[in-house]
């Protein structure tokens, strides 16, 4: 989440939470779960970063708590794996479901070059 604000006090929400990859109706209801979760369990938002996050050495970035994204499929089958908010918010069986069609994808990628792996992704979306 970003949040501008203009010269003349106006402030612009920005949020950009995936790519053109992503199910949007998903991507948002994962937003929309997280966020919930917060408030539920009355999470205090982190300090704001007004900078370039990459531009931070590692120590910087873990004493603001910073984490990176998964940089791969299946860093991302892990990490909701184990979230219990959004596994939550899925329920079981279509949490089950997408983790195992995700799952079957990665399989079947994980071997490809950079290059095949773009290929087949350029021709599914």
């Amino acid at each position: 989440m970003r949040v501008s604000g203009g010269t003349q006090g106006a402030t612009r929400f920005e949020l950009k939470t995936a790519d053109a990859s992503a199910n949007p109706y998903l991507a948002l209801g994962a937003v929309i779960a997280a966020g919930l979760d917060g408030v539920r369990r009355t999470l205090q938002l982190p300090d704001e970063v007004t900078g370039d996050p990459g531009h931070l050495s590692e120590g910087e970035r873990a004493d603001r708590q910073i984490k990176p994204l998964p940089t791969t499929l299946g860093e991302a089958i892990s990490a909701l794996e184990q979230d219990p908010a959004l596994l939550g918010a899925l329920g079981p069986e279509r949490a089950g479901t997408y983790l195992a069609v995700r799952r079957a994808e990665w399989e079947a990628l994980r071997e490809l070059s950079l290059q095949d792996e773009l290929r087949l992704l350029a021709e599914r979306y």
